[in-house]
């Protein structure tokens, strides 16, 4: 299995498309039980030469409901058998079977927006070889939308990050098999997301960067067009951004 840096030198796009299968993500965009429209998102990917695609079944949104295991699987499973495609596909979950079934059908990346806290994913990711997505979470939070304090949310952010790169590395996971993602809305005030997103080129440091502030409500205060905060993230030195695709 190929790391991030030939992965990323195998794409010309710097997109990650993001595809919602089910029906209750936040931007209304979900396509579990909908074969139509996620035919027309993979579609609408193709044409904008979009590589790479970013699959989640369980809602992340501000008080979003746990669904069952069970759940998360028929939501997958729609997905994987109305997929006509021949993207690179990444999973979003915190779950250690279903990134285990995503890997045996064709995923390549585990994007676990819980920063890996599961022993059980990390110990599957040294398994399987796979790239992974660490995305930010406060060390001491309990919940991936409980809203933390921070002083200097920058600095603490990237120390958490770092901190967390030692003990994946610890515990087997390749050095080049990790990205980060600063976690823009999860565990941060509108506040944070927005100082965060000023300061990207500060998460900068050795590892490859995904950006994923697609339709995030701190976005609607930046005074921004869509392709203006896109030419932030590319000019501050993200090597992926994560975006919603419109079909």
């Amino acid at each position: 299995m190929s790391d991030w840096n030939e992965l990323l030198d195998s794409v010309n796009s710097k997109v990650i498309g993001i595809i919602n299968s089910s029906n209750d993500s936040f931007t209304g965009d979900g396509i579990y039980k909908n074969k139509d429209s996620l035919t027309r998102l993979l579609a609408s990917a193709k044409n904008k030469g979009i590589e790479l695609i970013d699959v989640g079944c369980v809602s992340t949104k501000p008080n979003f409901k746990d669904i069952s295991k069970e759940d998360e699987f028929k939501r997958l499973n729609f997905f994987l058998e109305n997929y006509d495609g021949d993207f690179k596909l990444s999973i979003d979950t915190m779950n250690k079977s279903v990134a285990e079934y995503s890997l045996d059908n064709n995923f390549e990346i585990l994007n676990d927006v819980s920063g890996f806290r599961n022993a059980e994913m990390i110990e599957l990711a040294v398994d399987r070889n796979s790239k992974i997505i660490l995305v930010h979470n406060h060390p001491e939070s309990s919940h991936i939308q409980e809203k933390m304090e921070f002083k200097n949310v920058v600095q603490e952010v990237k120390a958490h990050l770092e901190s967390k790169i030692v003990s994946l590395i610890s515990n087997g996971i390749k050095e080049n098999r990790i990205s980060i993602d600063p976690g823009l809305g999860f565990g941060k005030t509108m506040d944070d997301s927005k100082v965060l997103f000023s300061n990207l080129d500060a998460f900068c440091f050795g590892f490859p960067l995904i950006v994923g502030y697609s339709k995030k409500k701190f976005t609607e205060t930046l005074n921004l067009t869509n392709s203006q905060l896109y030419q932030h993230c590319i000019d501050s030195g993200a090597d992926l951004v994560r975006l919603h695709i419109a079909s």
